[in-house]
């Protein structure tokens, strides 16, 4: 049967039972050496009851400069772990409040502990008076009592930093360190033996006595010959206060389980005081498979967790089960399981009083999902309902942000008859893939043999076929105008929700100095088809030339990119321009080529472009002439390029006739130079033909003149011949 953690003072010797840790302390003082670095992320308030001799605080037991002591202390202990302590408050509690609180000798098993008036439910609790026999107490999660108990004298040792770590979850590093071999400690199993932690060497009572300043000098071995080398500087350890200085990794992650779970409150996780997930104060998953194994340590960023406002004592986490005759044997997978300890917890000598009693409902708290990005969504557990007092198990869902729940599967009774058999069970949340959906886990106790457990817990779905494009591949902007604008089209899975990473990627411009970086994950709502978005452009004021830099469109889980566009930022800075060099804007049809220059006025350190063209007039690209359309590159410091364009001679008496030829800008269609050149036709033409002749298109005239008199002519000489 479970118990609160009692430790006695020097030379109280007694055996861990359970999961009630029994330790020796020195009544020394404390050795502050934190751990590394690292930023505090949550900050857990502390609510100090103190026996006095009235409400105002006189002759207190200890006065605030010790309070403020033990805070600095205790947070030179947890340093490195993502949390620190505050101080919040004090309530001064007399004899006549407490009967007996406030003499040298009050007992730890008084049932004041649980008289709700002096606890805090928005803090950690620490109880300071002079205890009988202990240096301090702490009560483990699953109790659901954010308490500690400190004697007088410890406050400022390390005693609060080991008892608060109790309340965390923490076992004493030499709990049956001797039941087992080392080499099965420091296994692969070895959570479900000793401290359930493998990280801490293992080690047991009677080694204390042969740690001499600060390290082990014992010689005990265990069954296999393998010496004990326990640390006495952790925390958790029977060392002395003033060699105790850390916490180890898997400590750390233990503790952070916990309180990530069952003490989200302390630091206003989803609101102020006990207030419970929903799907309007948490983070809503979007990513599935969304599973969760409840494995101290398994770190999750929406884990499921306890119903802080509602239950009296919690669903506790554990790699085996605390009962005889119910309960799973170990977890399905992983090192622990959620498990209901459904015993009366008659050992824990409080009055009579239980936790546990028939009628009890405790809730576990979702995530609350969106469901719309996946298809054919589903709830995957397992569970072992062994015990012959066995209760009541059942899962339901909220679609209206927990305001009504609605039952989607329920359980009644023993289902197996032993421990070791895990049953799978598959619950279909299709119905549930328009609106964010929360589900809740619920147990109803009805006896003492009736642990109810649960492991593995999975949602997930189908993954939707995704396609995304960007609305143009090449996306062109002068540096003035500020920013460049675009859409994301999706065109597949329309019917699902999605996400996508979208991200820029330099080319030859850089992030930062001509354009705003942008890396961020695009969410896509069921029957939303496209995104417009916005770049900032930098104009810098100075002379550099385009660049370009990429656009790309992303799977948010995986290297795959859907599609991608370069934009090209053109340089308004320009202190050049470009002309064309063409020696005679006419040219015969029969010369085969004209020559084009294209002059570039200045130099430049940098590379630039310009685009040459044709365009048609009454001459055609393709019957005429070439047609042209392409981009020059001038290399830095080069002023000059020469290109050549065909000229078609199709033998045809046609005239003359004219193209364009356009210098522009390579992006923005910004014109520097033109000329029309004239093709001339110098098919059947008349020596005395004038130019205009060949100009105006009179030559045919001409031509069909001078045919009609020769006719004439002939005509008049064959009659007179006849005549």
């Amino acid at each position: 049967m479970p118990s609160r953690n009692i430790h006695p003072k020097k030379n109280t010797h007694l055996k861990r039972t359970m999961l009630a840790a029994i330790c020796t302390y020195s009544l020394l003082g404390v050795t502050n050496q934190a751990l590394a670095d690292t930023t505090q992320t949550k900050q857990i308030p502390l609510h100090f009851i103190v026996a006095a001799t009235d409400k105002d605080g006189a002759n207190a037991k200890v006065d605030q400069a010790t309070i403020e002591q033990s805070i600095e202390n205790l947070n030179s202990h947890y340093q490195g772990t993502g949390y620190s302590y505050h101080y919040k408050s004090t309530d001064f509690v007399t004899n006549e409040e407490m009967p007996g609180f406030y003499d040298d000798d009050y007992s730890p098993d008084n049932r004041v502990l649980f008289i709700e008036p002096y606890f805090d439910k928005s803090a950690l609790n620490v109880m300071v008076a002079d205890f009988d026999g202990v240096n301090g107490n702490a009560f483990f999660p699953y109790f659901g009592v954010d308490g500690v108990l400190i004697d007088t004298e410890d406050l400022v040792t390390t005693t609060l930093a080991h008892e608060i770590g109790h309340n965390l979850s923490l076992l004493h590093t030499f709990a049956d360190g001797d039941d087992e071999p080392i080499s099965v400690q420091i296994g692969e199993r070895g959570y479900l033996y000793g401290d359930q932690i493998i990280d801490t060497p293992p080690s047991f009572d009677d080694l204390d006595d042969d740690i001499e300043n600060c390290e082990y000098t014992g010689s005990a071995e265990d069954e296999e010959g393998t010496p004990y080398a326990p640390d006495a500087k952790n925390i958790m350890s029977q060392g002395k206060n003033t060699c105790r200085t850390h916490f180890s990794a898997q400590q750390i992650d233990r503790m952070q389980y916990v309180l990530q779970r069952d003490k989200y409150h302390l630091f206003n996780q989803f609101g102020e005081g006990r207030t419970v997930p929903n799907c309007e104060n948490s983070i809503i998953v979007t990513q599935f498979p969304h599973i969760d194994g409840f494995n101290f340590n398994q770190e999750i960023a929406q884990p499921w967790v306890q119903d802080v406002a509602n239950n009296g004592f919690f669903f506790r986490t554990s790699p085996d089960s605390n009962s005889s005759r119910t309960g799973a044997d170990e977890p399905f997978e992983g090192h622990s399981y959620l498990q209901i300890d459904s015993s009366k917890r008659d050992d824990t000598d409080f009055d009579d009083i239980v936790y546990a009693k028939k009628g009890d409902k405790l809730n576990y708290l979702s995530p609350c999902y969106d469901l719309s990005f996946i298809e054919k969504p589903t709830l995957e557990f397992y569970f072992n309902m062994h015990g012959k007092d066995m209760g009541t198990s059942i899962i339901e869902v909220s679609a209206d942000n927990a305001q009504t729940w609605a039952e989607l599967w329920r359980k009644e009774g023993q289902q197996h008859s032993d421990g070791d058999i895990w049953e799978k069970v598959t619950v279909d949340l299709s119905n549930y893939r328009t609106t964010p959906a929360q589900l809740r886990l619920s147990h109803i106790i009805e006896g003492e043999k009736g642990d109810a457990s649960f492991d593995l817990f999975t949602v997930s779905g189908t993954q939707p076929q995704q396609d995304y494009e960007f609305n143009s591949n090449t996306l062109n902007i002068a540096e003035d105008e500020n920013e460049v604008t675009f859409k994301v089209i999706k065109n597949s899975g329309l019917d699902s929700s999605s996400k996508i990473r979208i991200y820029t990627e330099d080319v030859d411009a850089i992030a930062g100095e001509d354009y705003t970086a942008l890396d961020e994950t695009l969410t896509f709502s069921s029957q939303e088809t496209e995104k417009e978005l916005a770049i900032n452009i930098f104009d810098n004021n100075e002379v550099d030339g385009s660049r370009s830099f990429n656009i790309k469109l992303a799977s948010d889980e995986s290297d795959i990119i859907f599609n991608e566009s370069i934009v090209t930022i053109e340089d308004n800075d320009v202190d050049f321009s470009y002309e064309l060099d063409i020696s005679d804007t006419q040219i015969s049809e029969n010369s085969g080529q004209l020559l084009v220059g294209i002059i570039k006025s200045d130099p430049t350190d940098f590379e630039t472009k310009v685009r040459i063209k044709t365009t048609d007039d009454s001459a055609v690209g393709g019957t005429d002439f070439t047609a042209l359309d392409e981009v020059l590159t001038f290399a830095q410091g080069e002023t000059q390029k020469d290109i050549t364009i065909d000229i078609i001679d199709n033998s045809e008496v046609d005239g003359s006739r004219r193209f364009t030829l356009v210098l522009e800008s390579e992006s923005f269609n910004e014109k520097y130079a033109d000329e029309v050149i004239t093709i001339t036709n110098e098919d059947g033409i008349p020596e005395h033909a004038t130019p205009d002749d060949k100009a105006s298109g009179s030559v045919s005239g001409y031509f069909t003149l001078m045919l009609g008199a020769l006719c004439f002519i002939r005509r008049n000489r064959k009659k007179n011949i006849k005549d």
